[in-house]
């Protein structure tokens, strides 16, 4: 027996909103459950800024939140068909497996990173280029990771205008983030950084 349409469509509807909420959900407790378990130690973890960071760490707090909202509001979006893409399956795979590549990629960069991993613009004792790894050729990793991560989560909504939403909040801070860091860098780690500069892309290998 072939299921009326109208009841395959409201299926399709309330599947997209529930898998909206769960992505929503999982993307947010996965960021505060295991982010701060791989912070080394607690000035890697401290929120306090600094003069190098120029607001760039609360701007990203806020984006970040933001990110989320409207992950969760796509449920709604979804709901009513709104924005959302077909067979939503395929797109909620393929974006569960870019957010857990992202989140892999900022994981390794933490690890690689290890004390100069912080959570706002800071310079540590001793502090020095790190250029082994996945650094060999990225910069920026655990931003591109993060970055990764949130447009994967979107995409796993199966919903175009979320994804395009958090693209456009998420990719000018963290295009400010960069200059913002890099200059800080370059200022106190000198020809060392240029040097590490020179040979490296910011976020995507022979692309940027």
């Amino acid at each position: 027996m072939i299921a009326p349409l109208h009841y395959i469509k409201g299926g399709s509807m309330r599947d997209s909103a529930i898998i909206s909420l769960v992505v929503g959900a999982g993307s947010f407790l996965t960021h505060f459950l295991i982010d701060p378990r791989l912070r080394k130690d607690a000035v890697a973890k401290s929120i306090k800024t600094t003069e190098h960071d120029r607001g760039t760490s609360r701007a990203l707090q806020v984006v970040f939140l933001l990110s989320w909202l409207l992950l969760f509001l796509t449920a709604l979006l979804n709901q009513f068909q709104i924005g959302i893409v077909e067979p939503h399956l395929v797109f909620t795979a393929l974006g569960i497996v870019l957010a857990a590549g992202g989140f892999l990629i900022r994981v390794v960069a933490m690890r690689t990173l290890g004390e100069f991993f912080t959570r706002t613009l800071r310079m540590r004792e001793k502090h020095r280029v790190v250029s082994d790894g996945i650094y060999r050729r990225i910069r920026h990793p655990g931003y591109l990771g993060t970055i990764v991560f949130f447009v994967g989560s979107s995409i796993a909504t199966s919903n175009f205008i979320t994804t395009l939403l958090i693209l456009a909040v998420l990719l000018p801070i963290f295009m400010r983030r960069i200059a913002v860091e890099e200059r800080m860098l370059t200022e106190q780690l000198g020809k060392d950084y240029s040097d590490y500069k020179a040979k490296t892309w910011k976020l995507i290998p022979f692309v940027f």
